[in-house]
This record gives structure tokens, sequence and C-alpha cells, in this order.
């Protein structure tokens, strides 16, 4: 109404200023000067009507921003938002749009159906726990809406491939696997032995696994924790193998308080990162107190940015980035492998 308000009093200035010549000029003189009036008029809004904005998209982010795991969701956010920053958009602008999952699949669920009934989101990235994957596949697979989840691949093929390519990884031929959270594939341990060529062992206490030669952790960062430092009072070498888990502030702490001084041995993490070893090694230069998982956030909307832009993404992909991690929280690249 502002605007309106100023373009009638300059309409009003204008007729002001040329009403006096029309009273020397007659008739003839002021319907010639009101006709210039009114074109001129015209083409000042008609060049306001072209002046038209860029259209804006949104990139959502399903993570807890309330709750024991909220700082994993803030990092993320931020992770996005320096995405969102550094891209050169040319033709739209976009804006993040973060809903709360609260770390709690129910929740994600609802936080999914909500964003996806605002029509400008393109693409949705998280959740970032792995037991809400499958629960917000139900609704976002459903949709055209681009999906990047970040603690695991979002089909339950591409989910079974990185348990297998994890376990052909781990040293030695008895793995225990613990912790299975319904997030992940239901398998058997003679199926996991089958497709491995390892004798796989599902187990839910520590004590069985304490004479195994790796550990697979599939389970919640709390439960995590909980079980390595029981694990450890047992068995302080034997080599300790989870997903992105370890990327969690919440497993650290946890872990922390549990082992109370007590070495934390050997813990090794995997994350499908989907870039090169080159890429993360720049990245935590740059941001060294970012974890990997804020690396997986930043990256996954960096390729939604440019599937929209069409500006040539990457492939799919798909690597897996094995890290180790220290007591510190310091997560240390090791090893980047492909998945089939």
């Amino acid at each position: 109404m502002g605007g309106l308000r100023v373009l009638r009093s300059r309409e009003t200035s204008v007729v002001a200023k040329i009403s006096a010549p029309l009273t020397v000029y007659g008739t003839i003189g002021r319907a010639l000067s009101l006709a210039r009036v009114v074109f001129c008029l015209s083409f000042f809004l008609t060049l306001l009507s072209c002046n038209s904005t860029r259209p804006v998209v949104k990139i959502g982010l399903l993570a807890p921003f309330e709750g024991l795991h909220r700082e994993s969701g803030y990092e993320a956010l931020s992770a996005m938002r320096m995405a969102l920053a550094d891209y050169p958009l040319k033709n739209f602008d976009a804006l993040p749009l973060a809903l709360d999952t609260s770390a709690d699949p129910p929740q994600a669920r609802r936080a999914a159906a909500k964003m996806l009934r605002d029509e400008t989101v393109v693409a949705v990235i998280g959740p970032l726990q792995a037991r809400q994957v499958s629960v917000v596949a139900e609704v976002i697979t459903a949709s055209d809406v681009a999906w990047q989840p970040q603690v695991r691949p979002a089909s339950s093929a591409e989910a079974q491939t990185l348990i297998e390519v994890t376990i052909s990884q781990m040293s030695g031929t008895n793995i225990v696997v613990a912790g299975l959270d319904f997030g992940w594939p239901q398998n058997s341990a003679a199926q996991w032995s089958s497709k491995t060529g390892k004798s796989v062992t599902m187990v839910d206490s520590p004590t069985d696994a304490a004479a195994a030669d790796a550990v697979l952790w599939l389970g919640s960062p709390a439960e995590g924790a909980a079980f390595l430092g029981d694990l450890r009072t047992q068995s302080p070498a034997v080599p300790f193998w989870t997903t992105a888990v370890a990327g969690d502030p919440v497993f650290l702490s946890l872990l922390s308080e549990r082992l109370d001084g007590t070495p934390p041995g050997p813990i090794y993490w995997v994350v499908a990162l989907g870039e090169s070893a080159e890429q993360y090694t720049n990245w935590s230069a740059e941001h060294a107190d970012a974890s990997p998982t804020a690396f997986a956030v930043y990256l996954a909307t960096r390729r939604a940015l440019q599937k929209f832009a069409g500006d040539d993404p990457p492939s799919n992909k798909r690597e897996l980035a094995l890290f180790s991690l220290d007591l510190e929280g310091k997560s240390e690249l090791m090893e980047i492998l492909p998945l089939p």
C-alpha cells in the first residue's frame, strides 16, 4: 500500500505541474498533454510489472533440534547453510527448511509429511539417525522430491551392501554383529555369513562379543556407548566398528562417562560420503571442528542445488569413507572404499 500511495502522489504531482499550461492551450492542448501523461504512466507501470523476482526453492533438512541429539542437528543445519552460501545461485534463490525429528521415528515421519506439503521443497536431506530412515522412506519415496539420507542409503538393498562392504574390511573371520536396529536389513547371522564369507554371529551382550575378532554395532549412539563401555572392561583391544553413530556427539559424550579414563581401544566407523578423500581432506582443513557427517550434509546440499540448476551434478556413485576415532572426538580418514 505504501508503494501505491507513492505512485498516486506522483500522479497528482505530475498532473498538477501540467494543469497551468493546459488552461492556455485550450481543449486540444489539454487532450494531447493528458494523453502523453497517460502514456508515460502506462509505460512506467509496464516496466514495474516486468521487474519480476527470482524463484525461491527450499532444501529440507530432517534433523533433531530438540532433545539429546540436538547438537548434531544444529551442526547439520550450519553445514547446509554453508553449502547454500558457497554455491553460485544464478537463476534462483535457495533457503533451508529445517524441521525437528527429535531423533524419534514417529516425529520424523510427521516432520517429513509436513515438509512435503510445501511445494517449494525440491530436495530433502536427513534424517541423521538410522532408525528414522525407514519410516521416513515410506513418506518421501512416494513423492517426486529428491531424497538423501545421511546415515545409511535409502533402500534396503543399498544398506545391505554397505554392511557387507564394512564387514569385508574388518580384520579376522569371527565377526560379531550387535544392536541390529530395525532400520537396517534384518538378515540372519547365516545370511550375513553367506554374503560376506566370514563367520558372523548376532549377540546382545558385550560378554558374548569379548572373544570376537571384531564387533559391528548397528544400534543407537546411546546404547552403543553403553555396549562399548562394558566391552572394554572385558576386552580392551577388540576392534569396535559402527556407522555414523560414532559421528554423533551423544556417542562420544556417553562413552567418555562410561570409560572414566579407561582407554577406548580401536574404534572405526563408516559413512557414505559419495565423494573423494581429497575433498574431505580440504573440508576438514577449513572446518576443523566439523564432523564427517556435517561434510556429508554439505555435499548433499550442493548435489541438490546442482541437480535443480542442471549444472551437471556428480553421478550417483557412492563411496564409503572409513574413519578411526579417538576419545577426544577426532575422526581421521583412513580409506575411501567404492560401494558396488
